[in-house]
């Protein structure tokens, strides 16, 4: 199990919320990652009173973790995917002034090797962020086409094709796999070792990781939830540490800019552009962070501000 937990960028993270300055008085923050609690935890020690954090995640794990800040009457915890507790939130006409995504795996999960991320703690070959359901990384590899996790690798992991066909076809060739290490093993014998770049099980991991569980699916989903959760000012923080992730928190937030898409030659906009977000900052954590934890290498920190105007339908 994880003996130490490092919640990434956390006052920069607590300050993007601007927590003294949004919405209304009785100010709503939700953690949409709670994860290990550490966000959760400054944030409450930040949140003027009346405030509220609403925790989410499915997690089990992140439940237990959870009833040690119960006691604090301003905090709730929902456990369920993201993308499906914020839509029902937002259902039911709740608002926010502040949400936090801390994307990709906390300490916790990475350093229990009976979850199965850990390519370098042997363990079942699991990788579900709710192991009580969906189907685990081994029933993926060992059911799937060759050509489809081939692809997986390559699209989500950014394996090279060809390094990722030889992978896909030696774990074909080793059904069934069970654990880490027969995992491991088969990229090994596939690929070799990479001088630059590391364990190259790395990138297999994480590519695997987030196809079984869907992570960039729901993660499009929750922003979409969020552009309907956040009231005028309200702030999206998220906390990226691969490039898929990222790449839809960036396009998220560009295709609701307003850009004007006008002919440079028209003297004025008459498309009507409308912005829903403007774009904040982008940071990533310190030097002293970093040599702290150097999981935090990869973070990158993405802001934006909710404008007052009304989506499509909304009738504003």
């Amino acid at each position: 199990m994880a003996t130490s937990h490092y919640p990434v960028m956390r006052e920069e993270a607590t300050a993007a919320l601007d927590l003294s300055g949004v919405g209304t008085e009785a100010r709503t923050v939700v953690d949409a990652t709670f994860g290990g609690g550490g966000h959760t935890s400054r944030i409450l020690e930040k949140l003027p009173p009346g405030g509220r954090v609403v925790g989410i995640d499915r997690d089990p794990q992140a439940a237990e973790r959870a009833s040690d800040l119960i006691r604090d009457r301003r905090f709730t915890f929902w456990p369920g995917p993201f993308d499906e507790v914020l839509a029902e939130m937002a259902e039911n006409g709740e608002k926010a002034d502040a949400i936090l995504f801390d994307l990709g795996l906390s300490s916790f999960q990475i350093d229990d090797a009976e979850r199965g991320f850990s390519y370098v703690h042997e363990g079942p070959l699991d990788m579900r962020m709710n192991p009580e359901s969906g189907t685990s990384a081994a029933e993926f590899l060992n059911e799937s086409d060759p050509r489809e996790i081939s692809r997986i690798l390559s699209e989500y992991g950014d394996v090279p094709r060809r390094d990722a066909a030889r992978i896909s076809r030696e774990v074909a060739s080793r059904r069934p796999l069970s654990t880490t290490a027969d995992l491991t093993n088969a990229v090994r014998d596939a690929v070799g070792w990479k001088e630059r770049g590391g364990n190259p099980s790395k990138r297999v991991f994480q590519a695997i990781r987030i196809h079984v569980n869907d992570e960039l699916g729901s993660l499009r989903r929750a922003l979409d939830a969020t552009e309907r959760l956040l009231g005028d000012g309200g702030r999206l923080v998220a906390i990226t540490f691969q490039s898929g992730e990222d790449r839809v928190v960036k396009r998220f937030i560009a295709d609701r800019e307003g850009k004007c898409v006008c002919p440079p030659d028209l003297p004025v906009c008459v498309c009507g552009a409308k912005p829903i977000f403007r774009r904040g900052a982008v940071s990533r954590p310190s030097k002293s962070e970093v040599d702290e934890n150097l999981r935090s290498a990869s973070a990158r920190m993405r802001t934006a501000i909710r404008t007052s105007e009304p989506l499509e339908g909304d009738g504003g």
